[in-house]
């Protein structure tokens, strides 16, 4: 079993993390962003070669290049076991984690945060499979903020409104930089650009949650947490942070649910950190995961967990997959944020494709026949698989191993988010 170890990043100047979108004078860079999941795994990875770019005894020979997988003769699957979730925003005096504003909530004009309702869609252009539309519970012209703490999250699971902690966890500054002849590395006259830059707060750092075990039983953190102030590198322009044991543990939002309920029962999926569904044979992915039939949103997912047996194939586990008990469970709203768009660079094919994501703090809906299903399909959905606080469902097609596609259940009461 992989060992889960906590770190707590704290960068030592500017942070510089773009996204897929071109830079030109007319435009900031858009690199003041927080750091995505996919950039937290590579730092990690990259901190993993640098400090041991020669094979160690005590990885093994099954690590070592397979002729055949890889384009890259010269390629190899050192440390391929790592996974990672977050980063998420601490304030170390506070003792606080900050997780994504769930996109369901409408404010008034105090400030509050109310959960939002769901209306009849009937007759609308909105997409198959959804029924319901999300529509304010308040009018008011305060926004909601980026992130809410714990406390705050708990509350929103709960369904009870809140008015969210004031807090500042990190700035933007921009800064004017010139262009950069790459064949004579000189300045190029009149070439001007701007770039933005995410500095965090004194009392800010990032926290996540990583394990590496290889065959054999060897944990690579173990080797790493060895290290005091060990550098690591982050972000596009080689910014260098601190990698530190957290001072106070913290730990992922925990599904709600009710003792006793009524059906139908309304099971409402949070992303806790963005995930990827691409377009695969007739599926067409996007917004809508793989894993809910494009037709009549059905969840195709087994209802009971059925985790790989030691020595089973893939192909006799996945043949067990397809023939385990169903949900009957349908997916009936849905609220997605602007799609992220991302890509990156790989020093042997060079640049990678761009992807587009659904971000943090976006929300569906599923309609369960009873409280049983519900809390069944919790379990499937939920990334702790409803106990215990090791990570065990990453509903992401692809990244899932890079934190992608984390999410938490909690129940619409359907006396209560319905309006007809």
């Amino acid at each position: 079993m992989n060992k889960e170890h906590k770190f707590h990043i704290e960068p030592r100047d500017l942070v510089f993390m773009r996204d897929a979108r071109p830079m030109g004078a007319s435009d900031a860079g858009l690199g003041g962003n927080w750091p995505r999941p996919d950039q937290i795994w590579n730092a990690f990875i990259n901190t993993f070669h640098a400090k041991w770019q020669n094979q160690q005894d005590w990885e093994g020979h099954q690590h070592r290049y397979k002729p055949g997988i890889d384009n890259n003769g010269d390629s190899s699957f050192r440390f391929g076991a790592l996974k990672s979730i977050g980063p998420f925003p601490v304030d170390e005096i506070k003792k606080k984690i900050y997780f994504p504003c769930p996109l369901d909530l409408s404010s008034d004009d105090d400030g509050m945060l109310f959960p939002m309702k769901l209306t009849c869609a009937s007759g609308s252009n909105m997409p198959n499979p959804l029924r319901y539309a999300f529509s304010s519970s308040r009018l008011g012209k305060n926004e909601a903020p980026q992130w809410i703490s714990s406390d705050d999250y708990s509350e929103y699971l709960k369904g009870n409104p809140f008015k969210p902690e004031k807090y500042e966890l990190y700035d933007v500054e921009r800064n004017i930089g010139i262009g950069i002849d790459p064949t004579t590395n000189s300045t190029i006259d009149g070439k001007l650009y701007q770039a933005e830059y995410l500095r965090l707060r004194h009392s800010t750092r990032m926290a996540v949650q990583v394990s590496c075990c290889l065959k054999g039983g060897i944990d690579v953190f173990r080797e790493i947490a060895k290290e005091k102030n060990l550098p690591f590198v982050l972000g596009g322009q080689q910014g260098v942070a601190l990698l530190n044991s957290p001072s106070h543990s913290f730990s992922l939002p925990f599904s709600c649910f009710p003792p006793s309920l009524s059906s139908p029962v309304f099971v409402r999926w949070i992303l806790l950190s963005p995930a990827v569904y691409p377009e695969i044979q007739a599926h067409p992915g996007g917004w809508l995961p793989n894993w809910v039939d494009c037709g009549n949103g059905s969840v195709m997912l087994p209802r009971k967990g059925l985790p790989k047996k030691e020595g089973e194939s893939r192909g006799e586990w996945r043949e067990r997959i397809e023939k385990a008990e169903k949900f009957s469970a349908r997916l009936v709203a849905a609220r997605i944020g602007k799609p992220m768009a991302f890509s990156g660079w790989d020093l042997q094919t060079g640049p990678k494709p761009t992807q587009l994501a659904v971000p943090a703090g976006s929300c569906y809906v599923f309609e369960c026949a009873d409280l049983e299903e519900a809390r069944d399909l919790s379990n499937a959905l939920s990334w702790n698989g409803g106990d215990g606080d090791m990570v065990m469902n990453r509903r992401s097609t692809v990244f899932g191993e890079k934190g992608f596609g984390l999410g938490v259940c909690s129940i619409l009461k359907y006396n209560e988010c319905i309006v007809n």
